[in-house]
């Protein structure tokens, strides 16, 4: 089930033009063309979609005249990110090639052994899943709820726009898939360890080795996937904490709106929620792999070490990972909590300058 679920994300994403790869890792000139058409036809349209959503949303929330720069600010910025993660795809695509390589050395030995991955990672794979199926479909068919009456022309031209829009959203589940690969992988190794420290006899020096190599791909590679998509979670943290703080504002004047439907109500409250848990997921993978990698390996082996498996325990034990977006912060359940209350604080100064200036 969740293999079927990466393929279908990586067809969209090939659709969208958020990457020139296949669901099976393969890059070919006809892929390669089409993404690049798309990304030409995406940033060069979508400023146009942009300005009319900025305008149909002036008039639609009917924002004081002190606060209609807002929305300008909130798609300005979207363009900028979405500019950005289509401008550096190439860069960021070399990830996969990576991937795919520790992908299959895994799955090899997880079918080997028969070990399975760890439930919390499937629940979290599964929360994932449903917040990125839920935003994209809510991004395409938004203009089918909130548009009303409008002409179908309307329509068809805003759905180009709101599908671009989707790049927010499916940009950092590439990241998220990546490193909850990085993070299944460690648990392996975790079982694997235990599993070790319960034997009464040698442990083979073939199946330590395979071990070793597996956990010296995982870690090279989670390095790279942080190298790489530093730049680009920092620049969707950057999105998110605009997206928040200004729908924040905006959706506490829509809902104050007598004439507002409820079901709007509802679905843009949903689409706000979702969209802060969407986001938690991905700093929570990034704990939850530091957390497998970290894990205590000082276990109590019966009998004497052998010289290779003090060698590994020692290698292993050396090996931290420095999980900061570009060197600046780190990436867990802590700094989300900590950029949630900043956002808080800044909801909250906007509210009061909308009071302060509307008495």
């Amino acid at each position: 089930t969740m293999k079927r679920v990466i393929r279908i994300f990586h067809k969209f994403a090939l659709i969208i033009g958020l990457t020139s790869y296949n669901e099976h890792f393969r890059q070919t000139r006809i892929t390669q063309a089409y993404a690049l058409i798309i990304n030409i036809f995406t940033l060069s349209l979508l400023p146009i979609g942009l300005r009319e959503a900025v305008e149909y949303t002036t008039m639609k929330i009917m924002l004081p005249k002190f606060m209609q720069m807002l929305p300008c600010v909130l798609f300005t910025v979207n363009y900028i990110v979405i500019a950005y993660t289509l401008i550096s795809r190439s860069y960021r695509d070399r990830v996969l090639m990576d991937m795919e390589i520790v992908i299959l050395q895994l799955n090899r030995e997880m079918r080997r052994t028969g070990k399975q991955m760890s439930s919390n990672l499937r629940r979290v794979f599964l929360a994932k899943t449903f917040t990125l199926t839920y935003l994209c479909v809510s991004y395409i068919f938004v203009p089918f709820l909130y548009d009303r009456g409008q002409s179908w022309i309307f329509l068809l031209e805003a759905l180009p726009t709101n599908l671009a829009l989707t790049i927010l959203i499916t940009s950092t589940f590439i990241y998220f898939v990546s490193f909850w690969q990085i993070a299944k992988g460690y648990d392996f190794v975790n079982q694997q360890l235990e599993e070790f420290a319960a034997r009464q006899f040698v442990i083979p020096s073939e199946e330590l080795r395979s071990l070793w190599s597996l956990h010296a791909n995982l870690s090279r590679t989670a390095k790279r996937i942080n190298k790489l998509y530093g730049p680009q979670m920092l620049a969707s943290r950057f999105d998110y904490c605009t997206f928040t703080i200004i729908n924040a504002y905006i959706g506490s004047i829509y809902t104050s709106f007598d004439q507002a439907n409820f079901f709007e109500k509802l679905f843009g409250s949903l689409m706000f929620w979702i969209r802060t848990v969407d986001f938690f997921l991905n700093d929570c993978i990034c704990g939850m792999v530091t957390q497998y990698q970290s894990r205590q390996k000082a276990m109590n082996f019966h009998g004497t070490l052998t010289k290779e498996m003090s060698s590994y325990l020692i290698y292993e034990n050396s090996i931290r990972l420095n999980m900061k977006v570009c060197g600046l912060y780190p990436v867990n359940k802590n700094k989300w909590l900590q950029m949630m209350g900043s956002i808080v604080v800044h909801s909250v100064v906007l509210m009061q300058f909308h009071m302060a200036m509307s008495q």
